[in-house]
């Protein structure tokens, strides 16, 4: 949902916006253009979003409520009328210790980061045959702990798909395809492109992503056992890294296109 576009002026009194959900997070996009995004988050008592980071240049300002921002290590109160500047790929992470509403404003895209490594590509590569074998088992324990831990999200997934397990055997596919292609992306770009569309009717966010490469690590993990040695695990955090990226970006050229 976008409440404006930025064709048009326009004025709205926060407060008359903010609706907290019963659990999790609720985000409203307030306007958006070509180069910045304005969106209005709002958060239920309790809830916390883990350690990510953004690509882009980002401002936090309260609007009501308490809670804590984590940035770079050092902890920040959020009360209303806190403004906290946040520099493009800083980690930072969310707790809400009461009903917490802010507004977000994300700046115009930088230039994309340097891709992965040759180190990265080979050793990600050298997993394709046992991502291949494994793939619908990884894929359907990533959503299982992603259920478990982040139950909000639920909302954004055909859990009909989730019982049949078209929705995990179509991610494995997805995956694999990338342990085969990474250092040839511009083949990826149909599939991306496709997977790309389906998230923007869903409403995926850039924020959620953290979400997804810290489970799909997880059940990497999970299945693979010893196999999943810290070389092939840094080497997959930093794969998935460049992937996210790729999702964010095109998704943010689908959403302008939209409005």
């Amino acid at each position: 949902m976008t409440v404006a576009t930025a064709n048009h002026s326009f004025n709205a009194t926060l407060q008359d916006l903010i609706e907290y959900p019963a659990q999790g997070i609720n985000s409203k996009v307030l306007l958006k253009d070509n180069n910045s995004q304005y969106s209005l988050f709002c958060l239920a008592a309790g809830t916390e979003i883990d350690e990510h980071t953004s690509t882009r240049n980002a401002v936090i300002t309260v609007i009501e409520g308490k809670g804590n921002l984590n940035l770079e290590g050092k902890e920040i109160a959020l009360t209303p009328g806190v403004f906290i500047f946040m520099a493009a790929n800083a980690p930072h992470a969310v707790q809400a210790q009461e009903n917490l509403s802010f507004t977000l404003a994300l700046s115009e895209h930088l230039p994309p980061k340097q891709g992965v490594s040759q180190k990265t590509i080979d050793i990600v590569k050298s997993t394709a045959p046992v991502i291949k074998q494994h793939g619908q088992k990884i894929t359907t324990r990533m959503y299982e702990i992603m259920f478990d831990t982040h139950p909000e999200v639920k909302a954004q997934f055909d859990m009909s798909a989730q019982a049949n397990g078209t929705q995990p055997a179509k991610l494995a596919t997805a995956v694999y395809s990338y342990a085969t292609h990474i250092d040839d992306l511009e083949s990826l770009k149909a599939m991306v492109d496709k997977i790309a569309h389906r998230h923007v009717q869903t409403h995926v966010l850039p924020e959620q992503y953290p979400i997804v490469g810290e489970c799909l690590l997880q059940a990497i993990k999970d299945v693979l056992g010893e196999a999943a040695t810290e070389e092939v695990m840094t080497a997959w955090a930093k794969a998935y890294q460049v992937l996210a990226e790729v999702f964010i970006n095109r998704e943010q050229q689908i959403y302008q296109n939209v409005s």
